[in-house]
């Protein structure tokens, strides 16, 4: 098993040893709830720290250069570019999934519903990077079909002789 995945499930058998802890404790109700609402708290912000311990792991691979992203925005095939419609789905999402971090962050809830607008621009975002595909595909496509329906046609000439002609 790998250290990492040792660590998560340490973590996870600590977090669900303090909730059997904190449940089954002796005392009142009020002050059960208390310890329970502190436990959400501690629970909350453990997997805040895991997922940076995690995105931290990435960013210092990435500088090692174990993880090539060299491919992440470049188009795949002839054009061998950036792709704008890549960029522009990142981009989104990240700025939206930060926006929406930072909103329960100052909050300390999740929203009770997301804006249809927000979820218009995330749309809009992956349907210009669907189409762009779909353009892609269908120019592979056409290009191969072309040059495999035009066949190499052979003409040949065949020349009389005024000998044959004469023949009669």
């Amino acid at each position: 098993m790998r250290a990492e995945t040792r660590y998560i499930l340490m973590a996870v058998l600590v977090l669900v040893i303090l909730g059997f802890i904190l449940t089954y404790l002796p005392g009142d109700k009020a002050g059960t709830d208390i310890a329970l609402n502190k436990l959400k708290i501690a629970t909350g912000f453990t997997l805040l720290v895991l997922i940076f311990l995690f995105g931290f792991a990435v960013l210092v691979y990435i500088a090692n250069g174990s993880i090539d992203l060299s491919d992440l925005l470049s188009e795949q095939g002839d054009s061998k570019g950036a792709s704008m419609s890549r960029f522009q789905l990142l981009i989104f999402t990240l700025v939206i999934a930060l926006s929406l971090f930072l909103v329960v962050v100052s909050h300390m809830e999740f929203p009770d519903k997301i804006p249809p607008e927000i979820l218009t621009l995330l749309g809009i975002s992956a349907s210009t990077y669907a189409v762009s595909k779909g353009i892609q595909v269908s120019g592979s496509q056409t290009t191969s079909t072309t040059t495999a329906e035009t066949p190499d046609v052979v003409v040949s000439k065949t020349t009389s002789t005024p000998a044959d002609t004469t023949k009669g």
